[in-house]
């Protein structure tokens, strides 16, 4: 991929975490998802590795390969032009420099955005600030050399590890992360599965930090996101959860009920679909 258009497509997706309007990412995992959204008119695309890895048979957490994980983001990234964000987990590493690595080849790959946890995924307990500090400084700077002005959505596991301490102990440990993250390098703070809106702006007000919310069931509406300063709205598997109950129910109704009529009415045409493989090919 040219570096000048892709740290131009870099600045591109940088300037929407501080655009007014709501960035709503509806990640996918693979190439016709990605050009379904472009065709729509997103501005980017992201990835979900839950999804990645879902589609492939296997578990989320890093249980799929790095090598397999690239191979997918790097086909995404091929197939449009808008910017992707790639979901890479934790680095699928466990040393600052190993995660800078793999960062580095998904750039190479073409994404000019990335998602990481602060989950280490041997124990399934969050890594201590100082250490996820050092991995964000690695990446940050091994995308300086890159020359690719890299957005990092820092995720912190906090509100997702159940445990006993108490809500508010965790926001507290939310925005001290939060503060350590980025002044180590990162762009955006997701807290992963926080949907008290009082919470996110108060995490927001404290930090100053452009954040990431996923949209949970319970999560805020985008009208009350987007009117309290929250920037990014993610969906993790959730296009494949709706892509697999549909499927679900016609088998079903193949099935049970011996008609197929699911299978044939109100789904996108093969015209259509064929428009979106042949876009880059004209």
């Amino acid at each position: 991929m040219n570096k000048d258009k892709q740290a131009k497509k870099a600045e591109i997706f940088r300037a929407l975490h501080h655009d007014p309007a709501l960035l709503i990412l509806p990640n996918i995992w693979d190439p016709m998802g990605a050009r379904l959204l472009e065709g729509l008119g997103y501005p980017a695309v992201a990835t979900a590795s839950a999804a990645i890895a879902y589609s492939r048979g296997v578990d989320d957490g890093q249980v799929l390969s790095f090598a397999n994980m690239l191979d997918a983001v790097a086909a995404i990234a091929l197939a449009v032009d808008i910017p992707v964000t790639a979901d890479l987990e934790a680095g699928f590493a466990f040393t600052p420099d190993a995660i800078a690595e793999n960062v580095r080849r998904s750039i190479q790959a073409g994404i000019v955005g990335v998602n990481l946890e602060d989950m280490d995924h041997r124990t399934r307990e969050l890594v201590p600030i100082g250490e996820q500090v050092e991995r964000l400084r690695a990446v940050r700077a091994m995308a300086i050399e890159e020359r690719i002005p890299l957005v990092i959505n820092a995720r912190t596991d906090v509100f997702l590890k159940a445990g006993s301490t108490s809500v508010e102990d965790r926001l507290s440990e939310a925005i001290e992360r939060a503060s350590a993250y980025l002044e180590a390098g990162a762009d955006c703070i997701y807290p992963i599965l926080l949907d008290d809106l009082d919470a996110l702006k108060q995490i927001h007000q404290e930090t100053g930090a452009p954040l990431n919310v996923y949209a949970s069931s319970s999560a805020p509406s985008i009208q009350e996101l987007e009117t309290s300063g929250i920037i990014r709205l993610s969906l993790g598997p959730g296009f494949l959860k709706v892509a697999l109950t549909g499927m679900k129910n016609v088998a079903e109704g193949l099935l049970q009920k011996g008609s197929y009529e699911g299978f044939t009415s109100d789904v996108i045409s093969n015209e259509d679909i064929q428009k979106l493989v042949l876009r880059k090919q004209s």
